[in-house]
């Protein structure tokens, strides 16, 4: 009986070596074949550039294609639901953010995705800053001034936006109500019709992606008040920060994330966000993002998902408030 009983915890114990020794095989193998990128947008937006730049760097670090695949639509739904029913194998990856994770869930009832449920965090990737500007012929040069003026005469003041419920809309709600103002709000059919509008003086205010907003405040078409990020900006070094002007805790508005579908191997995710931490210090990355005026994040996979619970608990009150959900 001892010997049988000897015979049979040594063949568990093969077993077990075979097993380990199987996945450690597969965990060094990784990647051993194309990896898949899903971008959000199409060709060309903002997205899509950041993406592009981190799998072009990983194809050539891992010697394997990371190929990019835009599926643009409904705010980012269909990419991301797609991404979620993928196998949980390593090999699809997605470009998320602060809109696809930490607002989407308020705003549809019916969300054919969960960030908690769905999705393994990889890694933050970059905040895109905001800069508000105001109108030229508003009077309005500073934030305290927008405050006074907001506050003499309120819902006088319209403020522009990318659309109902955008990233551009909600950072000037949130800011309104930390402020105690009272701002009208003209929705555009994207970002360059709404700072068009301010340059006009159509409208008063924006709070558009800093790498435009700069270029129109250099020109002297807007006035630069406050940028919506967590240091000041190289293209307008003088205007200073909302923490700066005593906003230390206001949310970042523009982040972005690598994820995978949940459940992929912690060996996969422990490779590409390592791989990620390397892309930021690659010195013609750096260059990039900094002509792009993208803050860098790297971060530990398991952020992604602070950062989401976070913001969603930031925002979601906010955009309940101002009536944004759909059906």
């Amino acid at each position: 009986m001892q010997v049988s009983f000897l015979a049979r915890a040594c063949r568990v114990a093969g077993v077990a070596c075979a097993l380990l020794a199987s996945t450690a095989a597969v965990a060094a193998d990784y990647p051993a074949r194309p990896i898949k990128l899903v971008v959000p947008q199409a060709a060309g937006g903002g997205t899509d550039v950041i993406g592009r730049l981190w799998a072009d760097y990983l194809s050539r670090q891992l010697q394997t294609p990371v190929v990019v695949e835009n599926r643009p639509g409904a705010n980012g739904i269909l990419a991301s639901s797609y991404v979620a029913k993928q196998p949980a194998d390593g090999y699809t990856v997605l470009v998320s953010g602060i809109s696809y994770l930490a607002f989407n869930p308020h705003m549809y009832k019916d969300l054919p995705y969960q960030p908690a449920r769905d999705f393994d965090g990889i890694s933050l990737l970059v905040n895109t800053p905001f800069l508000l500007v105001a109108g030229t012929q508003t009077g309005i040069r500073s934030l305290d001034e927008l405050v006074q003026q907001a506050k003499a005469n309120p819902g006088a003041l319209n403020f522009a936006s990318a659309g109902k419920g955008n990233s551009t809309h909600l950072v000037v709600e949130m800011l309104a109500k930390r402020m105690g103002m009272a701002l009208t709000h003209v929705p555009y059919n994207g970002a360059a019709a709404g700072l068009t509008s301010v340059m006009a003086n159509q409208t008063q205010l924006m709070a558009d992606v800093l790498n435009t907003g700069a270029v129109q405040a250099k020109a002297g078409k807007v006035v630069p008040l406050a940028v919506v990020g967590a240091t000041r900006a190289a293209s307008v070094p003088d205007v200073p920060t909302l923490g700066e002007l005593g906003l230390a805790d206001f949310p970042l508005p523009g982040w972005y994330a690598l994820i995978a579908p949940k459940g992929t191997p912690a060996h996969a995710i422990d490779r590409l966000n390592a791989e990620t931490r390397r892309f930021f210090d690659d010195p013609a990355v750096k260059a990039r993002l900094q002509e792009l005026q993208l803050e860098p994040l790297p971060s530990a996979p398991e952020t992604v998902a602070q950062w989401t619970q976070r913001d969603s608990a930031t925002w979601g009150p906010l955009i309940r408030q101002l009536g944004l959900g759909n059906d």
